[in-house]
């Protein structure tokens, strides 16, 4: 090993210890490659070649004219299955919460009547909740419910089990309907998720069924910095 190989290897690993233990937290710039040159006493190259490494790797994110960041979490959630956000941010190895912007009942316009497949001005359960992973916003829920198929779930406390938890345990979902779009934050969603407004919002859109009857249509809005989505067939 030569003592430029050993350098760049020794600043990886300052690099992800200074990670590990938090004293570089997601989102926070670290030190630039001339301050890692001068603390290693190396040429700026090696100090170079050990940050571009981590970049590779998804570790750091590097941004022209700013600097060099630490990359923030990305959570996944699958769409094989439908789970409650709860149980992945809690699989993370984060810790959940959640916060209830809106939980009321509405009478349903004419494209929240057909979502649920109801007649307009029936009534439909409405919830709006930000769900949180070690306090920090992950996804804003907008949802509406059927009152036929889940008539306890208005009297719901939303911060001690999930809208979906709550379905899942009393309503049998057959079938599910996903819609999955890219779009720019509005100021709204912006301010619930915490990121600017025009940054980029990762939106599923979902409807559930109880044999032929709709039980819930929930669209969820993602920090794109924060979320991914996979899955497996």
């Amino acid at each position: 090993m030569t003592p430029e190989t050993s350098a760049f290897e020794r600043i990886k690993a300052y690099l992800l210890a200074e990670i590990d233990s938090g004293r570089l937290a997601p989102g926070s710039r670290i030190p630039s490659e001339n301050e890692l040159a001068r603390r290693f006493q190396v040429v700026r190259m090696t100090a170079n070649r050990a940050v571009v490494d981590l970049a590779k790797d998804g570790i750091l994110r590097r941004t022209k004219g700013l600097g060099t960041f630490v990359s923030e979490r990305r959570y996944e959630s699958t769409l094989v299955e439908i789970r409650s956000i709860d149980t992945e941010i809690e699989a993370s190895g984060c810790r959940y919460s959640a916060r209830v912007l809106d939980h009321r009942t509405i009478l349903a316009d004419a494209a929240i009547a057909d979502a649920v497949a109801l007649p307009p001005g029936s009534k439909v359960f409405s919830t709006k909740l930000v769900h949180l992973a070690d306090g920090i916003p992950l996804q804003l829920e907008r949802r509406y419910v059927n009152p036929q198929a889940a008539p306890g779930y208005i009297n719901q406390d939303f911060t001690a089990i999930t809208p979906t938890a709550y379905l899942l345990k009393v309503v049998p979902l057959l079938r599910a309907e996903y819609r999955i779009r890219a779009e720019s934050a509005s100021p709204d969603t912006a301010a619930a998720l915490a990121i600017a407004a025009g940054d980029p919002d990762l939106v599923l859109w979902r409807r559930t069924w109880q044999a032929t009857r709709a039980v819930t249509v929930a669209e969820l809005h993602h920090p794109a910095s924060r979320f991914t989505f996979s899955g497996s067939f």
